[in-house]
């Protein structure tokens, strides 16, 4: 398998052996063609046991669309593998990298952004999406989704895919893409960068504008804090947040770090904030245009009021030894010992989270009202938020403890 890092140069080889993968360099390779931030060019191979180098894996397939892709090739392909996978899927991935078996690649289809996001059809249009589109999906995560080229004259000029379209399953996961949406917004709200997102008319889909394309239409480099910590998609719920801030002062370039650091502490006190229960280390992400340029914390993504669907849902990841949402003077500390923040300036964003979350709100209470599907979920956020913002953010939610959402007038 040829590994393409950032253009059509060949860095390197993955092959498969015994029970290891082997990546190689080709000769003469760059340094600013490292495939990672981890794996420098070097004459010497890359072994790892078992499975693929966590930056080889970090796009592969979970949940729906890896059972989808299994069960179109396995019978094809007996021993299928995930380096099989990464064959079939590997010309449309997040970030830079692209692989190849040598062969040309697709041209990739193009679907309007604008019908998915007014559909209001009765077909399952996710299921069409998925027919045209999982092969070129190269993204992670549980719920479904799949990369998309929008057919909008502006966005012709890009190669590949410009949009990940979500939906959820509505047995385990109810209106979830809702859910995100209004999480995003109070997201921008409180300042941070976030990639655009478009709630679709029948709330049945978030399309979310990737955030590593440049203007003219060039992919830059990802690698999740998996990849940055050596580990492979199994371990996200492993480690701790003060971990993650030292990977954050190791790989972030020096000019670029202080922001990193205390956007870095914000999105962690909105996750506080509304309940996020899944800020793992794939949720978090570094972008660079290649391996030897300036190294950015990525924006924030997949915010999500997890306690809606889990009522006991915990931290991710540790902070100060535990997985409990944490309150403000821990927060505080954190901040402080962790970001190198003073408390002023970390009171200053518990306000900005604190004041974001209780604007949204207001808007999260008028979808809900117009959207009655939305009602049970809605108010269960809000309730979410309301315990947030008390324990974690120390701002005081409305004196109601409990909104009820109103049905709309007939």
């Amino acid at each position: 398998m040829l590994v393409q890092a950032g253009s059509a140069t060949i860095a390197g080889r993955i092959a498969h052996e015994d029970d290891n993968y082997i990546f190689s360099y080709d000769r003469g390779i760059t340094d600013e063609s490292a495939v990672s931030l981890t794996m420098p060019v070097s004459a010497q191979s890359y072994d790892y046991q078992g499975e693929l180098h966590p930056v080889f894996q970090m796009n592969l397939p979970e949940g729906d669309l890896r059972t989808r892709m299994i069960t179109m090739f396995r019978k094809a392909l007996p021993n299928f593998n995930d380096l099989d996978m990464l064959r079939i899927m590997g010309q449309s991935q997040i970030g830079r990298l692209r692989y190849t078996d040598g062969t040309p690649a697709d041209v990739m289809p193009t679907q309007s952004v604008e019908e998915i996001l007014r559909y209001q059809g009765t077909d399952d249009l996710m299921a069409s999406l998925l027919e045209r589109f999982a092969q070129s999906s190269g993204v992670s995560g549980m719920q479904p989704k799949v990369l998309v080229k929008d057919s909008a004259p502006d966005r012709l000029t890009v190669q590949g895919a410009t949009h990940i379209v979500k939906t959820f399953d509505e047995t385990q996961f109810p209106e979830l893409a809702a859910n995100e949406f209004f999480c995003m917004m109070a997201c921008k709200r409180a300042g941070l960068p976030v990639p655009e997102v478009a709630l679709s008319d029948n709330g049945r889909f978030l399309v979310v504008d990737r955030f590593d394309i440049t203007s003219d239409g060039t992919y830059l480099g990802v690698e999740d804090f998996c990849v940055l910590n050596a580990l492979g998609t199994a371990g996200k719920y492993d480690g701790s947040y003060e971990a993650l801030a030292k990977r954050i002062k190791q790989f972030v370039s020096e000019e670029n770090r202080r922001d990193a650091l205390h956007t870095y502490f914000k999105s962690i006190a909105m996750s506080c904030a509304i309940r996020n229960g899944d800020a793992h280390l794939k949720n978090f992400a570094v972008l660079y245009n290649n391996a030897t340029s300036s190294v950015t914390l990525a924006p924030a993504f997949d915010m999500v009021t997890t306690r809606v669907y889990v009522k006991a849902d915990t931290m991710a990841l540790l902070l100060g030894g535990s997985k409990r949402f944490t309150n403000g003077k821990q927060l505080i500390s954190f901040a402080k010992i962790h970001c190198g923040m003073t408390e002023t300036q970390v009171r200053e964003t518990l306000e900005q989270v604190g004041q974001a979350v209780t604007e949204t709100k207001a808007d999260l209470l008028v979808y809900a009202t117009e959207n009655p599907r939305f009602k049970n979920v809605g108010e269960a956020m809000m309730q979410s938020w309301d315990e947030g913002l008390t324990s974690s953010i120390r701002i005081d939610p409305p004196a109601a403890k409990k909104t009820k959402i109103a049905a709309p007038a007939p």
